[in-house]
């Protein structure tokens, strides 16, 4: 796996917390209520104002997969506790039908730990990162 050969050798709590996030979101992966058709890298940058204000999203990878993982980078976007994580989960999942926010939480709890190790490899070590990793 990519994200542990970056993590290196010398860092057995990072092992220990990707493999947990890993085998988390192959829990979540084979749970999924629904599969269908998604954008595959639906993230804030990756949505434009359109036409009459409309969003449109850009720059699809579509894949056929769980609905609430589509939304995960819009869940974690800047958020470094779980209160905030909470309320964006049931912000999105009032505006988009079918989205979970139970669901969303759980893969962010699953992804948080890959973007968290990012962060701190680029030297990030703020409460943002702290909370990514479940610290």
């Amino acid at each position: 796996d990519l994200a542990l050969r970056r993590a290196g050798p010398d860092r057995p709590e990072a092992e220990i917390r990707l493999r947990r996030a890993r085998a988390r979101a192959l829990e979540l992966a084979a749970s999924a209520p629904v599969t269908r058709l998604v954008h595959g890298d639906l993230h804030p940058a990756n949505v434009l104002h359109g036409p009459g204000g409309r969003l449109v999203a850009i720059d699809p990878r579509p894949a056929w997969g769980d609905p609430d993982f589509d939304a995960v980078d819009w869940a974690l976007d800047g958020v470094s506790c779980a209160a905030e994580l909470a309320e964006r989960a049931g912000r999105l999942a009032e505006l988009v039908p079918g989205l979970r926010a139970d669901r969303l939480r759980d893969w962010a709890g699953a992804l948080g730990a890959l973007t968290g190790e990012a962060r701190l490899r680029a030297g990030h070590e703020d409460a943002r990162t702290r909370f990514l990793l479940g610290s």
